[in-house]
């Protein structure tokens, strides 16, 4: 079971059941489905639970509902949504408080719920926005007390189990050449779903701190996401090739199988597999090419790491 998911689901559920006590309690909040997404929400997209972020997220939240607010005065349906959302992200990115674009566009959104425009007035605007702190307040609080989440940290724990991943799919491929066995199908998910998830976390590391965007950069999270993708690329293809090896080569393959063993240390020299000399000339070329290319890759990973070790 994966255990950052569990925690993301207490998490998810306790701010839910604090956020609908406190409705129950007060008798303040009328529609409750406004803090319950924006509890949704912020627990789901809060990877840096900073202040600059929770003020931006807030106010963000109470500009999104101004803007809806005056611009449902002109225009109604979804026309008015589509101008209040053409209006509200430009300026909250200008204002720089994007992390409250999410809960900016709920709040817009819902207000076509209303079953007569006229309702739509500064009452209605403040009483929703607040609903809607409540939401991001308390989410906010638990993503600060309930395992706070640390980009790197969860990054270097990716870095690591793509390179887990990567290891066994290797594995599989010397252990099958080496008895002369077609290994089993490979199974992308885990691989592309952790590779999305690094992406995910450096793309959006703008939004972040100066001091936690110095340390991605220390480490050199871009160039280390360059290289994986370029690894993910050269495995796939690679793997597309044994998938035909397999299917016309029933021997035993000493020499290509040590070409899947990482303990020597990795050269630049190119693969030549002299096994396949006079048999499938134009798969041994294109294997080839893609295993030399995945071994110059790994080396250059390994390289890259090296250098950012203190």
């Amino acid at each position: 079971m994966d255990s950052n998911l569990v925690r993301q689901s207490l998490k998810l559920g306790l701010s839910v059941l604090i956020t609908c006590a406190m409705a129950h309690h007060f008798q303040r909040v009328i529609f409750l489905w406004y803090p319950l997404l924006a509890v949704i929400f912020v627990v789901d997209e809060e990877d840096e639970n900073t202040l600059q972020a929770a003020r931006g997220r807030i106010l963000g939240t109470v500009a999104g509902g101004l803007v809806a607010f005056i611009v449902h005065t002109i225009l109604t349906g979804w026309m008015g949504i589509l101008v209040s959302l053409l209006i509200s992200i430009p300026l909250l990115r200008r204002l720089g408080w994007t992390s409250g674009l999410s809960t900016a566009a709920v709040i817009t959104i819902l207000f076509l719920g209303i079953p007569d425009y006229a309702r739509l007035n500064w009452d209605y605007v403040f009483n929703r926005s607040v609903d809607t702190v409540i939401g991001i307040v308390v989410a906010l609080v638990m993503s600060r007390l309930l395992w706070p989440k640390n980009r790197l940290a969860r990054l270097t724990e990716l870095d690591a189990l793509q390179k887990k991943l990567l290891q066994q799919r290797l594995n599989v491929h010397q252990q099958a050449l080496k008895q002369g066995e077609p290994a089993e199908r490979v199974n992308a998910g885990p691989l592309t779903h952790t590779l999305l998830e690094m992406e995910r976390l450096v793309s959006t590391s703008s939004n972040l701190p100066s001091s936690t965007q110095r340390a991605m950069t220390q480490q050199r999270w871009r160039q280390r996401m360059l290289l994986w993708h370029a690894l993910h690329t050269r495995l796939f293809l690679m793997e597309r090739l044994m998938e035909r090896y397999y299917r016309q080569h029933d021997q035993p393959s000493p020499q290509l199988s040590r070409q899947f063993d990482r303990t020597p240390p990795l050269h630049w020299e190119r693969l030549q597999l002299t096994e396949l000399n006079d048999h499938l000339p134009a798969l041994r070329i294109a294997l080839e090419g893609q295993i030399t290319e995945l071994r110059w890759l790994m080396r250059s990973q390994a390289r890259l790491e090296q250098a950012i070790t203190p």
